[in-house]
């Protein structure tokens, strides 16, 4: 009897032992199912750049053809505001502009709430270890130290932080302090050393600006690794000094010759008939874009932008090499991508922000291993949809307030309802460009325009269409049979029913958009008029009521 009473709670506590222990294993053997995430984005990378499309017979991308054949290659893929900031805030946060409130020369910063549900810290709370290199461009939070990129809190919030807010240069050592201690001198290089750190298992060197001290093997990682190239920040300022690579001195430059000007390319002092009416966007350059005003200055560009996007090329490439030789390529997703494209020229336009697909469509190839590949879809795909898609394929719950779709069942073949068109927004307020909408679907596109004369607060601008701002001019292309959106046939006779159903279309979209009728999570500098404040929750709070 003593015995029993002795051995019976041994017994359990060995019982408990065991199950805490055969738990414990399951939850590591789960852990180590969870695919780890590299994010690689480049800056102004058109489309047609990307070799594995088969538009630019020069340019060399071998590493991510690789990817694109031994994964999925997405041949319809858009962003949903062609301009950095909120292009770039709607990957973190896969929602539109309108919604997430982060718009280019508005001063708008994004809270931590809404910092808190973009996807890699959802994935870090839930146990992923995070990395951001390279370029941040979408201000977050507020501290004593400041508002947005002085907050430090973007700079805090990663486990490995190896970047600089804004523009890098090519050459970032004379830009941002958090460089320095690079071995390189130019912006791909130093990028590679950043995330060859990130990526090492062994001890890696401490700095006074690096985080990480040993990326844990027990954890999933996620890394995102953003260039600041073909940006014209960055290739403007490429200087071919002797200490260069190779690549970037005298790369492409034997093949001169065989560039090819864009299709309908005018050179700036050819123009006759502007391709918007000047009072709705007056044509003119930013200095960074200027370079599209000649041949000769074109062609410098063409040559600038070939060698570095074959230089993040290279780095894909090494990344590729070295989860191969850390037997972990097979559980990793690597999602390469560009924020937004850019005119070379095309119709006498340069620069970016404007909804023709010269400036929405980008290069997308997500590599997801363990899928039946390759493959190339063809479906609508749009920046909005990285976020849920990550978050879906790392088993974490998806936000509601995420506006896009994860594309996880379409690379499944799975038969799943999917969009046939989308919206697309511009609320870029200065400089010289219109606020802009558009309705895009395979075959047809839809743009208004409307007036910069109103003397508008952003916030309002989001909304005054809502409220009954009409457009100053409209734009309709038939994409089947003019891709190069040459003849506006807005005027047409014959396609005003059409016409208004695609108005019909860009309100409902724009609603959708819009979301909830909660003010955007933002922080604003010049939003602190309290007066003001109320009078326009009042206005969200009517729509809602609507």
């Amino acid at each position: 009897m003593i015995c029993h009473r002795i051995c019976y709670p041994a017994f359990l506590s060995l019982l408990l032992a065991g199950f805490l222990l055969f738990s414990l294993e399951k939850v590591e053997a789960q852990e180590a199912k969870r695919p780890n995430i590299v994010m690689v984005l480049a800056d102004d990378m058109r489309w047609d750049y990307l070799g594995a499309m088969g538009a630019n017979q020069l340019t060399q991308t071998p590493n991510l053809d690789r990817l694109a054949a031994e994964g999925a290659l997405f041949r319809n893929a858009f962003v949903t505001s062609a301009i950095c900031t909120p292009s770039r805030t709607s990957i973190l946060t896969g929602m539109y502009e309108r919604r997430h409130g982060v718009t280019f020369g508005s001063k708008s910063v994004m809270t931590e709430e809404a910092f808190a549900n973009t996807y890699p810290m959802l994935l870090r709370q839930s146990g992923y270890y995070t990395g951001w290199v390279g370029k941040n461009h979408t201000p977050i939070g507020k501290s004593e130290k400041g508002l947005g990129y002085q907050s430090g809190v973007m700079d805090q919030s990663f486990d490995y932080w190896r970047a600089g807010h804004g523009h890098l240069s090519f050459y970032p050592k004379n830009q941002h302090e958090i460089f320095k201690d690079a071995k390189a001198d130019n912006q791909i290089d130093i990028i590679q050393e950043a995330v060859d750190e990130f990526l090492s298992i062994d001890e890696a060197l401490e700095t006074s600006q690096s985080f990480l001290r040993t990326r844990p093997t027990d954890q999933p990682f996620c890394l995102m690794i953003n260039f600041n190239v073909p940006h014209s920040n960055g290739t403007n300022s490429m200087k071919q000094l002797p200490t260069d690579p190779e690549l970037y001195r005298t790369g492409y430059r034997d093949q001169i010759d065989q560039l090819e000007l864009p299709a309908n390319y005018v050179p700036y002092d050819s123009i006759q008939t502007p391709k918007l009416p000047r009072n709705v966007y007056n044509g003119e350059y930013l200095n960074s874009y200027a370079w599209v005003k000649t041949k000769e200055s074109l062609n410098e560009n063409q040559i600038r932008t070939l060698e570095t996007v074959t230089g993040i090329d290279q780095v894909v490439g090494k990344i590729v090499r070295e989860l191969e030789a850390q037997g972990i390529l097979d559980n990793t997703i690597i999602v390469f991508t560009s924020d937004h494209g850019l005119f070379h020229g095309e119709n006498g336009l340069a620069g970016k922000t404007l909804l023709y697909d010269i400036d929405l469509k980008i290069p997308m190839i997500i590599y997801a291993p363990g899928l039946q590949q390759p493959k190339i879809l063809d479906e609508i795909s749009l920046n909005i949809d990285i976020a849920p898609t990550l978050l879906d394929f790392a088993g974490v719950e998806i936000p509601g307030e995420m506006q896009g779709k994860s594309l996880k069942p379409l690379l499944e073949n799975k038969k799943v309802e999917w969009r046939s068109d989308f919206f697309s927004e511009n609320l870029f307020m200065e400089q010289n460009y219109p606020r802009t909408e558009a309705v895009g679907s395979k075959d047809w596109k839809y743009i208004r325009y409307y007036s910069k004369e109103e003397d508008q607060h952003h916030i309002l601008s989001m909304i005054s269409p809502i409220l009954g701002e009409e457009p100053i001019y409209e734009e309709l292309y038939d994409l089947k049979n003019d891709p190069n959106e040459q003849h506006n046939l807005a005027g047409q006779a014959d396609k005003q029913e059409l016409l208004q159903k695609f108005r019909d279309r860009c309100a409902a979209l724009l609603l959708e958009a819009k979301g909830d009728n909660e003010l955007p999570k933002t922080y604003i500098e010049d939003f602190d008029d309290k007066e003001f404040r109320d009078s326009v929750e009042v206005i969200y709070r009517k729509l809602k009521v609507e």
